[in-house]
């Protein structure tokens, strides 16, 4: 070397390479991390999603609700004011002896108690000569009357009760019919009233 320069530059510079230290590779770039986007999407659309209220189904509002279909109503539960005062005396041989008095209001025949009974024609009597009235032949007398007095009597209680209740159906009937009149009124009112409503604003 002259003036402390190396002759051969080449070998000078191996040197200095040898001597600089291995340089460390560059850092790989970082993995991106997985991200779970389903509860963030979730998150996102519920959170900015306002709720909206449930529309009923078609089939469902066309349906009437509760409130309009009205409940049915037992005939039999109805009563009608009816001002029907049947004498007690009258009472007393509709009743049969011993049991409850007889009431018009409750009490219902059958159309097979209501036909008309045809006339019984009455039998024409045998005479008996006095000498054959023997002990048999009054026994089968005696039991014969009892039984022509019990249907006698029967016959009489069911004649005097469809007459009371046939009284008492009268002062019903007049009194339904007073109320169908009035009711026949409103009815006619309310028509009305829906006609003018229905002439401004539509048919409902």
């Amino acid at each position: 070397s002259e003036n402390g320069i190396p002759a051969n530059t080449s070998q000078g510079e191996q040197a200095t390479q040898t001597a600089q230290p291995p340089q460390a590779p560059p850092p790989a770039p970082p993995t991106p991390s997985v991200v779970d986007l389903s509860s963030r999407a979730t998150t996102s659309v519920h959170t900015n999603m306002a709720p909206q209220p449930c529309l009923p189904s078609p089939s469902t509002a066309a349906l009437p609700s509760a409130r309009d279909t009205p409940s049915p109503i037992d005939p039999e539960s109805i009563q009608v004011p009816v001002t029907y005062d049947p004498d007690p005396a009258d009472l007393a041989l509709s009743s049969v002896p011993g049991q409850e008095i007889f009431d018009p209001r409750k009490r219902k025949f059958s159309a097979e108690e209501l036909k008309p009974q045809p006339m019984i024609k009455k039998a024409r009597k045998v005479f008996i000569p006095e000498d054959l009235k023997d002990d048999k032949y009054w026994a089968r007398r005696r039991k014969n009357n009892v039984a022509a007095k019990r249907s006698r009597d029967a016959r009489r209680l069911k004649e005097n009760q469809i007459a009371i209740r046939a009284g008492f159906l009268e002062k019903e009937n007049a009194a339904l019919r007073v109320e169908v009149a009035d009711l026949r009124k409103e009815l006619g009112r309310c028509k009305n009233i829906l006609a003018k409503y229905e002439s401004r604003h539509g048919p409902l």
